[in-house]
């Protein structure tokens, strides 16, 4: 029955809940010059909506988050139109906030829950009384002003302080190399989809498929996403695919890196924003927030991996599957026990991960997606999850009922998970005072080392990068006799052709130094 005021279970006034969301997109329709709106703007509008959904005024919110913009991120997308100098201080003057805490966040597809338990803790503590948790992308509007030489200016200056995890600017080299090594950025995997591909290769290595089948295989698994994104009033491209249509290459299908085409992986060029509202019981009672708007945390957990290049099974995380395990231990429950589930999907290879440890299905009897995934719904940037919240939030609402959202980083590498629930009996399981107890412990996974100038090994992994102004490049990750992983690549014709038609895995190669890259031949050439 729906829980309501009158409940007679006893909840501590400092337990913290969420009780507002909100979302927005804008969509190019192709046909117009569209508004070229900044993140920031966007951003706002979520807010604001949050606080409408919940009834509560902007003049209430002692602490705003801001999930970190991909321009702000990584040379590969920054802006040629500037930005913030403090995106916290830019939305709080557009809805009316004075927050006395900013928090601008690290980057990674964790953030949003990461940085939700860490204001709902400081929230249980007395700290904050209502906190706002937003994220934006603007990069379709980015992109068309570039391709158009359109002019904009979304640079704003402000005085206000602001706080940041850590030193993550461009040229923190210790904080770029967190989830990619030095030697896998040499040998070529510079770019997620590239690193992505390997460990897809490996998983279908496993599963027995050859290349078109598990093209097949990834279309059968992602298509059920589309269908969830079509229906979604908030989804970037809401369009339904037919697995044929996802495994079918074309000029909307292009090949990226094998096995990938466009339609199978996440897309970055979006207008989104979402926005969650937070607070604690006994402040929702005195705002008047009807307890049927009330969303609780029931159990979290976090966790990073090594370098995919050292992993044991470069197909699988072992933090992934220690964190997921923990979040479904610490709820005391399993898959079948939640009403609601969001896997993480920037890639096909990162659902087919989650769905091994949670044993979940992958023929889209069951819907593992509230929001149509990265690829369809769209994936803006570090704040996915940030939409999956927001999603989840609305949808629980109103009966008792849990929902499990996952969220991923880096190579598959930081891995986060919570459970909600409406059932207010469940929340008591987290004690906020032992809130650092929520990470998982990670620190003794094996790791095989990574080593140069290697001379002989075999292929454990591998991918084809398509380039369409230069030679399609092999990378294939490799190993020595002796347990040793290597990077080494190729643009030789009739290798890139053979590995399109068939796995390496297991081959044995050469490797030598040109050009101070690690260049592979077959050892049977």
């Amino acid at each position: 029955m729906p829980i309501t005021a009158q409940s007679p279970r006893k909840i501590a006034d400092n337990t913290p809940i969420i009780i507002g969301a909100g979302q927005y997109v804008e969509r190019l329709d192709g046909r117009s010059t569209p508004a070229l709106t900044a993140p920031m703007q966007l951003a706002a509008i979520a807010c604001q909506r949050a606080l409408q959904d919940a009834g509560v005024p902007a003049a209430e919110v002692d602490a705003l988050a801001v999930i970190r913009l991909f321009s702000d991120s990584a040379k590969v997308w920054q802006s040629p139109l500037g930005g913030s100098s403090n995106p916290p201080e830019s939305i709080a003057r557009r809805i009316g906030a004075t927050p006395a805490q900013r928090i601008y966040s690290s980057a990674g597809g964790t953030e949003p829950l990461r940085l939700l338990v860490e204001l709902m803790g400081a929230i249980a503590r007395g700290e904050r009384q209502v906190a706002l948790l937003t994220g934006a992308e603007a990069i379709a509007r980015q992109r068309f002003a570039e391709r158009n030489g359109l002019a904009a200016d979304w640079r704003e200056d402000f005085d206000a302080p602001f706080d940041i995890p850590f030193d993550i600017s461009f040229d923190n080299r210790e904080y770029r190399q967190r989830f990619v090594s030095p030697e896998e950025i040499n040998g070529g995997l510079t770019l997620p989809v590239r690193s992505y591909a390997v460990i897809e290769n490996m998983q279908a290595h496993r599963l027995g498929h050859d290349p078109q089948q598990h093209r097949n295989y990834m279309a059968r698994l992602m298509a059920p996403f589309s269908a969830v994104a079509a229906q979604n009033p908030h989804a970037q491209f809401p369009r339904a695919y037919t697995a044929t249509d996802l495994a079918e290459t074309g000029p909307d299908n292009y090949p990226i890196s094998l096995p990938y085409s466009k339609l199978l992986v996440a897309q970055d060029a979006v207008n989104q924003a979402s926005a969650v509202l937070l607070t604690s019981v006994g402040h929702a009672r005195r705002l008047g927030v009807d307890p049927r708007r009330w969303v609780f945390l029931e159990a979290y957990a976090e966790g990073v991996d090594v370098f995919l290049s050292q992993r044991e099974d470069p197909g699988r995380s072992a933090a992934m599957e220690r964190v997921l395990s923990t979040v479904m231990d610490r709820a005391q429950a399993q898959c079948d026990d939640m009403d609601l589930i969001d896997i993480y999907s920037c890639f096909p290879c990162a659902v087919h991960a989650a769905c091994e440890v949670l044993g979940l299905p992958t023929d889209g009897s069951r819907a593992l997606t509230v929001t149509g995934g990265l690829p369809y719904f769209g994936g803006p940037g570090n704040n996915y999850c940030g939409h999956a919240l927001a999603e989840t939030a609305v949808r629980l609402r109103g009966a008792p009922s849990r929902a499990l959202v996952t969220g991923n980083g880096g190579i598959l590498s930081k891995h986060a998970a919570a459970v909600f629930t409406t059932d207010p009996a469940r929340a008591e399981s987290i004690d906020w005072r032992r809130a650092e107890e929520l990470a998982v412990n990670c620190a003794d996974i094996p790791a095989r080392p990574i080593i140069g100038n290697p001379q002989r090994g075999t292929v454990v992994s591998y991918t084809v990068v398509s380039r369409r102004d230069k030679a399609d490049i092999a990378l294939v990750l490799g190993e020595t006799a002796a347990g040793e992983r290597f990077l080494a690549s190729s643009t030789e014709p009739e290798i890139t052709g053979s590995l399109q038609q068939a796995s390496p895995i297991g081959r044995d190669i050469r490797v030598h130094d040109e050009d101070a890259r690690q260049i592979f031949r077959f050892g049977d050439d």
